[in-house]
């Protein structure tokens, strides 16, 4: 194929993907908030990547382009873009109705923004409950998991920041100067009363972030300063090797299979249980 990134295809490419048995939509979902010395759509950019590595390996297509959704708690920041949770839903809900009429079955939403699960989790429940058909959230965060468990490390954040801009065709979005001084991003502390009520709060919740709001924009930093083309290049090359194998090791193919056996199941159970449709809208 020319390109699986479904944006960038002509609709005779979409419609030939279609024909011939295609079904699958990696949708990449992303913020735009403050974070330290990255651009600001750095936590869009690595789903996307993701998303377009995702495609390739299980034979699907890549959405990108969304960027705008619930940020957390960094709108204390002028360069925060802030949707709410609610409106996020609604928007992902239309989408995924779009995505199922045009002909695709196996929708997966990928992020790598922590606070995303709330929108993300809560949308795919209710248009499992509208449809009965079934999205998966794909968390970078958790996917992680796949490489500590066979290597014993977690692949490194900030690596894939940049191999994300890479392979892209986005490096130039990175700033370069050489005259930076390291002071400049550094990440300070979070207020006190936030990481008590936090540490004590996960014991409860498992999810700490429900309940973050920063008081300082270089709380939430990330990144780092880089004073050459080629010391940029060379942690982009990092990046990209290690989103490949974050990919590599997550079972696709598995949980596509799984998905259309699930959906299957549903079916069954909604033809012998008429209550379970009377609940759908």
């Amino acid at each position: 194929m020319r390109t699986r990134i479904y944006n960038k295809m002509t609709a005779q490419e979409v419609q030939n993907y279609l024909d011939r048995g295609g079904d699958t939509m990696y949708v990449a979902i992303g913020v735009v908030e403050v974070h330290g010395e990255c651009p600001i759509d750095c936590e869009t950019v690595i789903p996307e990547a993701v998303a377009m590595a995702m495609a390739e390996k299980g034979d699907g297509l890549a959405m990108i382009n969304l960027p705008y959704f619930y940020p957390g708690g960094t709108v204390i920041s002028n360069a925060t873009v802030h949707i709410t949770i609610r409106d996020g839903i609604d928007y992902l809900m239309k989408l995924a109705h779009s995505l199922i009429d045009q002909g695709f079955k196996r929708l997966y939403f990928i992020s790598g923004h922590g606070p995303s699960g709330m929108t993300v989790n809560a949308f795919c429940r209710e248009f499992f409950e509208e449809t009965l058909i079934h999205p998966c959230h794909l968390s970078i965060l958790n996917m992680q998991l796949f490489v500590n468990r066979d290597t014993g490390k977690m692949p490194n954040l900030d690596n894939m920041t940049y191999g994300a801009y890479k392979m892209l065709g986005q490096l130039d979005q990175i700033p370069v100067d050489p005259n930076s001084t390291e002071s400049r991003g550094e990440r300070i502390p979070i207020d006190p009363a936030m990481a008590k009520f936090m540490n004590i709060y996960r014991k409860f919740a498992g999810y700490g972030a429900t309940a973050q709001i920063f008081s300082d924009p270089r709380q939430h930093g990330g990144g780092r300063i880089f004073k050459s083309r080629e010391e940029l290049e060379k942690v982009a090359e990092k990046g990209v090797e290690e989103i490949r194998d974050l990919v590599e090791k997550v079972p696709v193919a598995q949980l596509n299979a799984a998905l259309g056996e699930y959906q299957a199941y549903v079916q069954r159970v909604a033809d012998t249980n008429p209550r379970i449709r009377n609940h759908t809208h």
